[in-house]
Protein backbone atom coordinates (compact mmCIF):
# COMPACT_ATOMS: atom_id res chain seq x y z
CA UNK A 1 0.00 0.00 0.00
CA UNK A 2 2.94 2.13 0.75
CA UNK A 3 4.07 2.39 -3.06
CA UNK A 4 0.17 2.92 -4.08
CA UNK A 5 0.21 6.08 -1.32
CA UNK A 6 3.38 7.16 -3.13
CA UNK A 7 1.89 7.49 -6.65
CA UNK A 8 -1.27 9.63 -5.53
CA UNK A 9 -0.20 11.30 -2.49
CA UNK A 10 0.38 14.86 -4.82
CA UNK A 11 -3.49 13.95 -6.72
CA UNK A 12 -5.66 16.99 -6.20
CA UNK A 13 -7.88 14.56 -4.30
CA UNK A 14 -5.54 14.22 -1.32
CA UNK A 15 -4.03 17.98 -1.06
CA UNK A 16 -3.33 18.70 2.08
CA UNK A 17 -3.53 15.39 3.27
CA UNK A 18 -0.29 13.19 5.17
CA UNK A 19 0.42 9.96 4.12
CA UNK A 20 -1.34 8.81 7.56
CA UNK A 21 -4.27 10.23 6.91
CA UNK A 22 -4.23 8.79 3.27
CA UNK A 23 -4.04 5.36 4.52
CA UNK A 24 -6.89 5.74 7.45
CA UNK A 25 -9.15 6.94 3.85
CA UNK A 26 -8.25 3.81 2.36
CA UNK A 27 -9.07 1.92 5.32
CA UNK A 28 -12.12 3.58 6.35
CA UNK A 29 -14.05 3.97 2.64
CA UNK A 30 -12.54 0.37 2.10
CA UNK A 31 -11.57 1.51 -1.38
CA UNK A 32 -10.21 -1.73 -3.34
CA UNK A 33 -7.26 -2.11 -5.90
CA UNK A 34 -7.55 -3.82 -9.25
CA UNK A 35 -5.45 -4.96 -12.13
CA UNK A 36 -6.53 -4.99 -15.54
CA UNK A 37 -5.26 -7.29 -18.45
CA UNK A 38 -4.39 -5.68 -21.67
CA UNK A 39 -8.79 -4.86 -23.60
CA UNK A 40 -10.08 -5.73 -20.20
CA UNK A 41 -13.41 -3.93 -19.82
CA UNK A 42 -13.44 -1.88 -16.80
CA UNK A 43 -16.98 -0.38 -16.78
CA UNK A 44 -19.28 -0.18 -20.70
CA UNK A 45 -21.33 2.73 -22.06
CA UNK A 46 -24.64 2.94 -20.03
CA UNK A 47 -22.81 1.09 -16.69
CA UNK A 48 -24.13 2.71 -13.33
CA UNK A 49 -21.00 4.60 -11.80
CA UNK A 50 -20.83 3.83 -8.38
CA UNK A 51 -16.79 3.92 -7.26
CA UNK A 52 -14.42 7.52 -7.95
CA UNK A 53 -11.14 5.76 -10.05
CA UNK A 54 -7.84 6.65 -9.59
CA UNK A 55 -5.35 5.20 -12.07
CA UNK A 56 -1.92 3.55 -10.55
CA UNK A 57 -0.28 2.06 -13.01
CA UNK A 58 -0.35 1.60 -17.22
CA UNK A 59 -3.36 3.68 -18.92
CA UNK A 60 -7.21 2.94 -19.77
CA UNK A 61 -8.69 4.53 -22.88
CA UNK A 62 -12.35 6.21 -22.59
CA UNK A 63 -13.68 5.00 -25.83
CA UNK A 64 -16.72 6.49 -27.42
CA UNK A 65 -18.99 3.48 -29.66
CA UNK A 66 -20.65 5.60 -32.52
CA UNK A 67 -23.84 4.12 -33.99
CA UNK A 68 -22.68 2.52 -37.30
CA UNK A 69 -20.11 0.80 -35.01
CA UNK A 70 -16.82 3.05 -35.07
CA UNK A 71 -14.95 2.96 -32.20
CA UNK A 72 -13.30 6.24 -30.93
CA UNK A 73 -10.84 6.98 -28.15
CA UNK A 74 -11.86 9.91 -26.46
CA UNK A 75 -8.66 10.39 -24.12
CA UNK A 76 -6.17 8.21 -22.39
CA UNK A 77 -6.10 7.80 -18.87
CA UNK A 78 -2.79 8.32 -17.29
CA UNK A 79 -0.80 7.36 -14.16
CA UNK A 80 -2.77 9.55 -11.31
CA UNK A 81 -5.79 10.43 -13.65
CA UNK A 82 -9.23 10.29 -12.24
CA UNK A 83 -12.06 8.63 -13.53
CA UNK A 84 -15.63 8.47 -12.78
CA UNK A 85 -15.59 11.82 -10.52
CA UNK A 86 -18.29 13.49 -12.23
CA UNK A 87 -20.70 10.52 -12.82
CA UNK A 88 -21.15 8.81 -9.38
CA UNK A 89 -22.67 12.28 -8.29
CA UNK A 90 -24.49 12.79 -11.59
CA UNK A 91 -28.32 12.16 -11.44
CA UNK A 92 -28.44 9.87 -14.85
CA UNK A 93 -25.34 7.83 -13.03
CA UNK A 94 -25.01 6.24 -16.60
CA UNK A 95 -21.38 6.35 -18.51
CA UNK A 96 -21.64 7.77 -21.87
CA UNK A 97 -18.14 5.55 -22.60
CA UNK A 98 -16.63 2.26 -22.43
CA UNK A 99 -13.60 2.54 -20.11
CA UNK A 100 -10.69 0.12 -21.54
CA UNK A 101 -7.28 -1.32 -20.27
CA UNK A 102 -4.51 -0.50 -22.85
CA UNK A 103 -1.74 -2.86 -21.29
CA UNK A 104 -1.85 -4.13 -18.01
CA UNK A 105 -3.14 -1.63 -15.96
CA UNK A 106 -3.46 -0.74 -12.16
CA UNK A 107 -6.57 1.52 -10.56
CA UNK A 108 -7.54 2.58 -7.08
CA UNK A 109 -11.13 2.29 -6.58
CA UNK A 110 -13.23 4.77 -3.95
CA UNK A 111 -16.44 3.92 -2.95
CA UNK A 112 -19.45 6.74 -3.52
CA UNK A 113 -20.65 6.34 -0.47
CA UNK A 114 -17.61 7.68 1.19
CA UNK A 115 -17.60 10.69 -0.53
CA UNK A 116 -20.94 12.17 -0.13
CA UNK A 117 -21.04 11.44 3.59
CA UNK A 118 -19.33 12.35 6.60
CA UNK A 119 -18.20 10.31 9.03
CA UNK A 120 -19.91 9.91 12.64
CA UNK A 121 -15.99 11.32 14.34
CA UNK A 122 -16.67 14.09 11.34
CA UNK A 123 -12.81 13.57 10.76
CA UNK A 124 -10.79 16.46 9.33
CA UNK A 125 -9.20 14.32 7.08
CA UNK A 126 -12.04 13.38 5.85
CA UNK A 127 -13.72 16.59 5.47
CA UNK A 128 -10.34 17.70 3.58
CA UNK A 129 -11.17 15.36 0.94
CA UNK A 130 -14.74 15.71 0.60
CA UNK A 131 -13.86 19.88 0.04
CA UNK A 132 -11.32 18.43 -2.22
CA UNK A 133 -13.53 16.59 -4.51
CA UNK A 134 -15.86 19.51 -4.89
CA UNK A 135 -12.76 21.82 -5.81
CA UNK A 136 -11.74 18.94 -8.82
CA UNK A 137 -15.31 19.34 -9.75
CA UNK A 138 -15.22 22.92 -9.94
CA UNK A 139 -12.65 22.89 -11.91
CA UNK A 140 -14.05 20.35 -14.55
CA UNK A 141 -16.82 22.81 -14.44
CA UNK A 142 -14.45 25.76 -15.78
CA UNK A 143 -12.73 23.15 -18.47
CA UNK A 144 -15.97 22.76 -19.55
CA UNK A 145 -17.02 26.17 -19.96
CA UNK A 146 -13.90 27.00 -21.52
CA UNK A 147 -14.32 24.55 -24.04
CA UNK A 148 -17.55 25.94 -24.97
CA UNK A 149 -15.87 29.36 -25.68
CA UNK A 150 -13.28 27.68 -27.40
CA UNK A 151 -15.86 26.09 -29.68
CA UNK A 152 -17.96 29.29 -30.27
CA UNK A 153 -14.60 31.39 -30.77
CA UNK A 154 -14.63 32.89 -35.08
CA UNK A 155 -10.86 32.36 -35.45
CA UNK A 156 -8.29 30.17 -34.47
CA UNK A 157 -6.26 32.65 -32.43
CA UNK A 158 -9.00 33.35 -30.49
CA UNK A 159 -9.40 29.53 -29.57
CA UNK A 160 -5.16 30.18 -28.71
CA UNK A 161 -5.78 33.06 -26.36
CA UNK A 162 -8.99 31.66 -24.62
CA UNK A 163 -6.71 28.30 -24.04
CA UNK A 164 -3.63 30.21 -22.70
CA UNK A 165 -5.47 32.58 -20.56
CA UNK A 166 -7.23 29.50 -18.91
CA UNK A 167 -3.94 28.46 -17.67
CA UNK A 168 -2.48 31.83 -16.85
CA UNK A 169 -5.90 32.27 -14.88
CA UNK A 170 -5.33 28.96 -13.08
CA UNK A 171 -0.88 29.15 -12.26
CA UNK A 172 -0.98 33.65 -11.95
CA UNK A 173 1.77 32.66 -13.86
CA UNK A 174 3.10 34.75 -17.09
CA UNK A 175 5.32 31.96 -18.40
CA UNK A 176 3.88 28.40 -18.14
CA UNK A 177 4.34 24.56 -19.76
CA UNK A 178 1.20 23.75 -21.84
CA UNK A 179 0.16 21.11 -19.99
CA UNK A 180 -1.03 19.32 -23.80
CA UNK A 181 1.29 18.01 -26.78
CA UNK A 182 0.89 20.09 -29.88
CA UNK A 183 -1.14 17.08 -31.14
CA UNK A 184 -3.18 17.03 -28.03
CA UNK A 185 -3.96 20.94 -28.27
CA UNK A 186 -4.73 20.69 -32.35
CA UNK A 187 -7.72 18.01 -31.04
CA UNK A 188 -8.69 19.90 -27.92
CA UNK A 189 -9.34 23.10 -29.99
CA UNK A 190 -10.75 21.89 -33.11
CA UNK A 191 -8.07 22.81 -35.58
CA UNK A 192 -5.03 21.01 -37.61
CA UNK A 193 -1.90 21.10 -35.70
CA UNK A 194 -0.37 22.95 -39.58
CA UNK A 195 -2.94 26.01 -38.81
CA UNK A 196 -2.30 25.56 -35.07
CA UNK A 197 1.29 26.04 -35.36
CA UNK A 198 0.91 28.97 -38.08
CA UNK A 199 -1.15 30.77 -35.52
CA UNK A 200 1.40 30.04 -32.81
CA UNK A 201 4.33 31.76 -35.53
CA UNK A 202 1.68 34.36 -36.36
CA UNK A 203 1.35 35.43 -32.47
CA UNK A 204 5.13 35.35 -31.71
CA UNK A 205 5.30 37.73 -34.54
CA UNK A 206 2.94 39.95 -33.22
CA UNK A 207 4.72 40.04 -30.00
CA UNK A 208 1.74 38.20 -28.22
CA UNK A 209 3.29 35.16 -26.96
CA UNK A 210 6.30 34.07 -26.75
CA UNK A 211 6.44 30.19 -27.92
CA UNK A 212 9.55 27.32 -27.16
CA UNK A 213 8.49 23.63 -27.49
CA UNK A 214 5.73 23.40 -24.89
CA UNK A 215 6.44 26.65 -22.84
CA UNK A 216 4.82 29.85 -23.36
CA UNK A 217 5.62 33.13 -22.42
CA UNK A 218 2.53 35.74 -22.39
CA UNK A 219 3.60 39.34 -23.74
CA UNK A 220 1.00 41.08 -24.21
CA UNK A 221 -1.39 39.96 -21.50
CA UNK A 222 -3.84 42.58 -22.64
CA UNK A 223 -3.78 41.82 -26.09
CA UNK A 224 -4.55 38.12 -25.23
CA UNK A 225 -7.83 39.18 -23.25
CA UNK A 226 -9.00 41.20 -26.26
CA UNK A 227 -8.38 38.55 -29.00
CA UNK A 228 -10.58 36.41 -26.77
CA UNK A 229 -13.74 38.90 -27.39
Amino acid sequence: MEKNIEKIYNNQLFNGLETDEIKQIFSCSKAKIEIFEDGQTVFLKDDVIRNLGIVLEGEFNLISQKYNGTRVIVTTLEENDLFGEALIFSTAKLSPYDLVSSGQSKALFIPKSFLNTVCPEACNFHNKLISNMLGILSDKITMLNNKMKILNAETIKSKISIYLLSIYNKTNKLTFDMPLKRQELSEFLGVTRPSLSREFSNMQKDGIIDVYRSSVKILDLEKLYELTE
